[in-house]
């Protein structure tokens, strides 16, 4: 029996910008978080999170974000998004945090 290839992973852009692509799941999610930590230690400056390769994303994903908003507030840096797709501004409104995820949204 193989492996399952990564359903989601984390790429580093131009300028440090982190692009998630994939399916951010309860099946990804541990893999990303793991991602994530590794290349936001490794830089300096505000984090920003392209989001627009993500294919699927469901509330995992947002607590997932929440994490790192709270990680990057420790570290006295910000948190900034692009490319967040429709289906998450959903589910953030559902949990009522659609003025938060509008607030790290970058213009």
């Amino acid at each position: 029996m193989s492996a399952e290839p990564a359903r989601a992973s984390v790429q580093t852009g131009e300028n440090g910008l982190l692009q998630l692509q994939g399916e951010l799941d309860f099946v990804s999610v541990l893999a990303v978080r793991e991602q994530l930590a590794e290349r936001i230690a490794a830089s300096r400056g505000d984090i920003m999170l392209d989001l627009s390769g993500l294919q699927r994303v469901n509330s995992v994903g947002l607590s997932l974000l929440l994490r790192v908003a709270e990680q990057a507030a420790e570290a006295g840096r910000n948190l900034r998004l692009r490319g967040v797709p429709a289906g998450l501004q959903s589910i953030a409104e559902v949990c009522g945090l659609d003025t938060w995820l509008h607030q790290v949204s970058a213009a």
